[in-house]
C-alpha cells in the first residue's frame, strides 16, 4: 500500500492499487463523521482518505473492521506517513 501525509490539508491517503480514474459502480463511505473516507471500487475498499492529522486514527480500526482490512498495517502506515510527511511511503504488510 501506499501511505501520503500532507501536514498543511492534515490529510493522510492510502492507496491499495494503483491511481485509475474513478468510474461508474464506485462508490465512498463515511466514517468518524466525514473524518475518515474510504473509496471503492467492485465493492473493495480502494483508498482511505483520514482528516484531521491523528486526532481520527481510531477511524482506521472501525474502516478495519467493516471493511476486512489490516488495522495494525493501517496504523504502521500512518505512523510512517507521519515521521515523514509530504514523501510518498510504500509499505508492504504481510500475514501474520
Amino acid at each position: 500500500m501506499k501511505v501520503d501525509y500532507d501536514p498543511e490539508a492534515k490529510s493522510v491517503l492510502f492507496e491499495f492499487g494503483e491511481f485509475r480514474e474513478s468510474e461508474e459502480g464506485d462508490y465512498v463511505v463515511e466514517l468518524a463523521n466525514g473524518m475518515c473516507i474510504v473509496w471503492f471500487h467492485n465493492d473493495r475498499p480502494e483508498s482511505i482518505q483520514l482528516l484531521g492529522d491523528d486526532r481520527y486514527i481510531a477511524a482506521l480500526d472501525e474502516a478495519a473492521k467493516r471493511f476486512g482490512l489490516d488495522a495494525e498495517g493501517l496504523r504502521a502506515g500512518a505512523r510512517a506517513a507521519f515521521a515523514a510527511p509530504n514523501r510518498e511511503i510504500q509499505i508492504e504488510v504481510a500475514a501474520d
